[in-house]
């Protein structure tokens, strides 16, 4: 065994058993890593169970007889935390983790919580959230189906086919839709997307020969990230006037396009709901 201090994830030399063991393990319902160099990957978390191991252990040693004697050392188990990483100091301290003491009251607690919070039947929001706020429930409930959220990140791609599927899909009608080669699925939050499509841009102009446009024109009414992305990706943030209802100024738009047209990289258009407040429905072209 390679790993001597872990927590949830070993690695094991197995040489050049390796892909056997894995292959063994998947045709047992198991997806063991391939770490590379003859190294399997294997974790563990908290809905593994003694059976779990003893599986993980037939994949090393078929041989059932041997099993028992194996199965000796689940109760003898010790700590391989090395001495420096364990916790020395109080922890959970604070009143409220000794307040509730029974379910009701950890519901009143919950609610007490809640309703310190902004919420779309009270309130709009202005910050935060748009993704769960521009999405109906309905919408948002396939995303707790065991086939969508239980799938691990290095399942291999021969038990990926359905999900791939849905991407190509959906890939190929945002295409035929925006005019777009090709879509990128991986930024998985608005900031993200943004900060991608920054990276994606200024890319595009230094393959163009034109690494000098670094301006980029982002209306005062923008979400808060728009012009932290833009910084993030080099650029330089030049700010378009609104009106008192987030609209943008296209007089001033114009003015600084034509004054930034040897530098200008990028344009991030914001759009607002008429009762929302300062951009929070931003989105960026």
């Amino acid at each position: 065994m390679q790993t001597t201090a872990f927590f949830d994830t070993i690695t094991v030399d197995a040489g050049s058993a390796a892909p056997e063991l894995i292959a063994r393990a998947c045709a047992m319902g198991m997806n063991l890593r391939n770490a590379g160099n003859g190294c399997i990957g294997i974790s563990l978390d908290e809905t593994s169970t003694a059976k779990t191991v003893l599986d993980v252990w037939s994949v090393f040693c078929p041989d059932r007889d041997r099993m028992g004697h194996m199965a000796l050392a689940l109760g003898q188990a010790a700590s391989t935390l090395p001495d420096a990483l364990v916790r020395r100091s109080a922890f959970m301290q604070q009143a409220v983790f000794g307040a509730c003491r029974s379910e009701t009251d950890m519901l009143r607690y919950l609610r007490r919580l809640s309703d310190k919070d902004l919420a779309l039947d009270r309130t709009m929001i202005p910050l935060g959230s748009c993704t769960m706020k521009l999405n109906a429930t309905v919408e948002m409930l396939p995303i707790t189906w065991p086939g969508f959220c239980d799938l691990h990140p290095f399942a291999p791609a021969d038990q990926t086919q359905g999900y791939q599927q849905l991407l190509a899909d959906l890939e190929g009608w945002l295409c035929a839709i925006s005019g777009y080669d090709a879509v990128s699925f991986q930024p998985n939050s608005g900031a993200q997307g943004e900060y991608a499509g920054l990276l994606a841009i200024r890319a595009y102009h230094r393959a163009r020969g034109q690494g000098e446009r670094n301006v980029c024109l982002i209306p005062a009414s923008a979400h808060g990230t728009n012009p932290a992305s833009a910084q993030m990706a080099g650029m330089r943030v030049v700010v378009v006037k609104c009106d008192g209802d987030g609209n943008i100024d296209l007089a001033d738009m114009q003015a600084k396009v034509a004054a930034h047209a040897a530098d200008l990289s990028a344009v991030m258009i914001t759009y607002l709901h008429p009762r929302c407040v300062r951009g929070e429905h931003a989105r960026h072209l």
